[in-house]
C-alpha cells in the first residue's frame, strides 16, 4: 500500500506517514516506530515548515482521539482476527502494481519477477489474496517497494518534510511517489480498474477501517515512549525511508 484514501485518512488521524498505510507494501508502520525507538542511526530531514506541520499534526491527533480510537475499538470487538487478517492480505495483494513498477524503475528485474510470482500464487492458491501462500515459498520473501523508494535510488532527496491534512506525514519526494503509486494501483483514480465510484469508495473504506486497530496499537506505543510525538514520527519516518532506500 503506499495508500488508499481511507488509509490516508487514518494515517492523518494518527499522524503517520501516508505512505506507510496500506502500503505496508512500501513502509511498515511497526517497523517505522521500532526504528525510531531503537535509534539505529540518526537520519535528518529538512523541516522548514515545522510550525505549520506541528499545527496539522496536533489537529490530526485530536481527531484521532475523538473519532478514530472509539471506532477502532468497536471494530476490533466485532471483527474476528482471521477475517481482519484476510482483508489486509487482499488489499496488500492488490498493491502489487506499485511494488512491481518500483522494482523495474530500480532495475531490479529479478525482484519484479518475484513480485509477479507472489501476486499470481496469492491470487490463485491464496483465493484472491486472502491467504499469503507466498510466505511458505522460499525465494518469494523480498522487501516491499514503492515508487518513492525508486526516486530515492535515483538520488532524489526528500526535499522537505510535510504533514498534510488527510494525507499524513510525508516529504516532497514521497508525496510525488504516493501519487505515482496510486496511478498504477487498481482501485485509486485516475486510472482505476473499478469504474463505479461508489464501489471504489466502499473498497477503500473497507481497506482503511480494517487497518485502524493495528494503527491504533502503533500510535499508543508511540505515545508511551515519545516525549515529543511530532519529532518522533518525523525522525522515524526519515530513518525508515533511508533504510528502505538502501536495501
Amino acid at each position: 500500500m503506499k495508500a488508499s484514501t481511507l488509509s490516508l485518512f487514518a494515517a492523518t488521524l494518527i499522524g503517520l506517514p501516508a505512505s506507510l498505510v496500506g502500503q505496508d507494501d512500501g513502509l511498515d508502520i511497526d517497523e517505522l516506530f521500532q526504528d525510531d525507538f531503537e535509534a539505529e542511526r540518526q537520519v535528518s530531514i529538512n523541516d522548514p515548515l515545522e510550525p505549520v506541520n506541528r499545527a496539522i499534526f496536533k489537529f490530526n491527533d485530536g481527531l484521532y482521539n475523538k473519532v478514530v480510537r472509539p471506532f477502532s475499538k468497536a471494530y476490533a470487538r466485532v471483527m474476528p482476527d482471521p477475517v481482519e487478517k484476510g482483508i489486509t492480505n487482499v488489499f496488500e495483494n492488490l498493491e502489487f502494481p506499485s511494488r512491481f513498477t518500483s522494482n523495474l524503475l530500480q532495475g531490479r528485474v529479478g525482484n519484479a519477477a518475484k513480485e509477479t510470482g507472489k501476486f499470481l500464487v496469492n491470487t490463485t492458491a491464496g483465493i484472491g489474496g486472502i491467504i499469503r501462500v507466498s510466505d511458505e515459498i522460499d525465494g518469494l520473501d523480498i522487501p516491499d517497494e514503492d515508487i518513492g523508494q525508486a526516486f530515492a535510488s535515483w538520488g532524489v532527496g526528500h526535499g522537505f518534510y510535510l504533514v498534510l491534512p488527510f494525507m499524513g506525514p510525508s516529504s516532497a519526494r514521497d508525496l510525488v511517489g504516493d501519487f505515482a503509486d496510486g496511478a498504477v494501483e487498481p482501485i485509486p483514480t485516475p486510472w482505476s480498474q473499478v469504474d463505479d465510484s461508489t464501489d471504489r469508495l466502499i473498497l477503500r473504506s473497507i481497506d482503511i477501517v480494517n487497518d485502524l486497530p493495528r494503527l491504533m496499537d502503533v500510535y499508543d506505543s508511540m505515545q508511551r515512549s515519545a516525549i515529543d510525538p511530532y519529532a518522533s514520527v518525523r525522525d522515524g519516518y526519515a530513518q525508515r525511508r533511508a533504510r528502505q532506500a538502501s536495501e
